[in-house]
Formats: C-alpha cells, structure tokens, sequence
C-alpha cells in the first residue's frame, strides 16, 4: 500500500519549476534579491528623506527649548543611522554581487 504512495509521489515530482521565473526579478537568488533590494531602496529613501525634513523641522521649532533640541538632535541622529544601514545593505548587495559574477564566470 505504501509502495503504492511513494512510488505516485516520485513519478509526478520528477519536473522541477523554478519559483523565481516570471517574477520579474530574473530567473536567480541573486536577481531576486537585487529586485527586492530596488523596491525597498525605492521606497526608502524617499520616506528617509520626509523624516529628515520633519526631523529638521523639529529642530527649527524647538525655539532654544533644550528638551525639544535634545529631541531634535536623537532624531536627526537616528535618521542618519538609518541611511547609514539603507547604503549600507546596497553597497553589501553590491559587493556580493560582483563576486558571485566572478565566481560565475572564471
């Protein structure tokens, strides 16, 4: 009976469909995740951008009051830790890249 299973089991799973294909980011890993990458770095660094103007603003507002500059000024700071990681996460994506391309092709 069991026979009976596996052997239905391996004689429909012999075709293997690669997942990435027809999803627009190529047919690898490697352009998937610089597709996935793309999408993140288009949607980040404008909204890094809004939060550094807000940020800005912020400090503008704060009028000499030390508590809303102090506010303003751990803001600003973690905006620029975000860039920092956004930058980054592309230059390591780039990195890696390049060297599975020479990997690939020597």
């Amino acid at each position: 009976m069991l026979e009976r299973f596996y052997s239905n089991i391996f004689v429909h799973s012999q075709e293997l469909i690669n997942p990435l294909s027809g999803s627009g980011f190529g047919d690898s890993l490697q352009g998937f995740l610089k597709g996935v990458l793309g999408i993140a770095m288009y949607i980040g660094v404008p909204v890094i951008g809004v939060v550094l103007v807000y940020a800005g603003f912020k400090f503008l507002l704060a009028r000499g009051n030390s508590d809303k500059i102090n506010e303003a000024t751990y803001n600003i700071s973690w905006v620029l830790v975000g860039i920092a990681a956004v930058l980054g996460a592309w230059a390591l994506t780039l990195l890696i890249d390049s060297t599975i391309s020479n990997i690939i092709s020597n």
